[in-house]
């Protein structure tokens, strides 16, 4: 219970960022008191104003490496989704979408915030690998949050999606699991791009939304919980990238898990083509990525993904020594150039 309380504590404190930026005068505490049940103590909202769209210069300058060095510090422990870790990297990410001035499209009336609660899990190891397993299905859920913001475009109803898990698997037996590749790399690439695309000025056709998932390392949840729930209609999305390890291995070799040669392989497929790189469609071969969620319900999806992204993957060994610089900035460059062929 006290872990839930300093985590609801972080949450709330998530709600004051989001608040400036909500179309209407609400809080994200009435969401998640009705999703959770009513809070052992009252919780402090502060008064709502109206949404702005001004972007903030040092924001919009940030690099994916700014990004990655955030959420991999040790405060963020790990990002386990449902932990204080998680919430914290939340509200950091939150606040990214806040200054680049984005339109909040989460939940009705709590900003980017997109709410959902995940069931209790146990850790276990893989030929090698820390993963999860399902826990006591008789203990309280958490609480966990996607976050999801929007570049509105001259065709508002037809929607571009870019995203990027943001969670990985905290603290096991005393050692830091920081995911610098799984997957604060991804959650890089998408900021870079979407920072660039601001840069130029330019108004898209497409609207252009991102996302940021949680509990994909407890199985696709926080995205799941989006096609089940969705804050704005699953038919306005015409494609989703998704960025997930993207940033070791030899430069310029890509993997791709979609379903099919669908338009987002395609223009993945071609924006590598462009760059000289390699992106090859590949089995998931038992793995998988939150693109699966949305190719689920027949949304064309694509994973772009580092050939190599299983070397030292859910190790402690994932840290921002293991990352290549040229091959997060490479993977930005793929995923600017789709997003362009799909948006503009």
């Amino acid at each position: 219970m006290q872990t839930r309380r300093a985590f609801l504590k972080v949450l709330f404190g998530l709600g004051a960022v989001m608040l400036p930026w909500s179309f209407l005068p609400t809080s994200i505490g009435g969401t998640i008191k009705k999703r959770l049940g009513r809070p052992p103590v009252e919780l402090w909202r502060p008064a709502a104003s109206e949404p702005e769209s001004k972007v903030d210069l040092e924001s919009l300058n940030r690099t994916a490496m700014d990004d990655i060095h955030v959420l991999t510090a040790p405060d963020m422990e790990g990002r386990k989704a449902g932990s204080v870790g998680e919430a914290k990297a939340a509200e950091y990410l939150a606040s990214q979408l806040s200054m680049l001035g984005l339109r909040p499209m989460g939940d009705s009336n709590t900003g980017f915030v997109h709410t959902y609660t995940i069931p209790p899990v146990l850790e276990t190891r893989v030929n090698g690998r820390l993963t999860f397993r399902p826990g006591d299905n008789k203990t309280l859920r958490s609480p966990s949050v996607n976050l999801i913001g929007g570049l509105m475009g001259e065709k508002a109803e037809e929607i571009i999606l870019i995203s990027a898990h943001y969670d990985h698997l905290g603290v096991f037996e005393g050692k830091l699991y920081p995911g610098a590749n799984d997957n604060a790399s991804g959650v890089g690439c998408v900021l870079d791009v979407m920072r660039r695309i601001l840069r130029e000025e330019i108004i898209p056709k497409r609207t252009i939304v991102i996302a940021f998932w949680s509990a994909e390392e407890m199985g696709f949840i926080g995205s799941q919980a989006f096609v089940q729930s969705p804050t704005f209609p699953l038919a306005q999305i015409q494609a989703v990238l998704n960025a997930d390890s993207v940033g070791n291995g030899m430069v310029g070799n890509f993997a791709l898990w979609g379903n099919g040669e669908n338009t987002a392989v395609k223009a993945v497929r071609q924006a590598a083509s462009e760059c000289g790189a390699s992106a090859i469609l590949t089995p998931p071969a038992g793995h998988n990525s939150d693109s699966v969620s949305f190719a689920s319900v027949n949304i064309p999806a694509v994973t772009l993904m580092a050939k190599d992204w299983l070397y030292k993957n859910h190790t402690p060994e994932d840290t921002i020594a293991l990352l290549k610089h040229e091959q997060i900035n490479l993977a930005s460059e793929l995923m600017y150039r789709a997003v362009h062929l799909l948006a503009f």
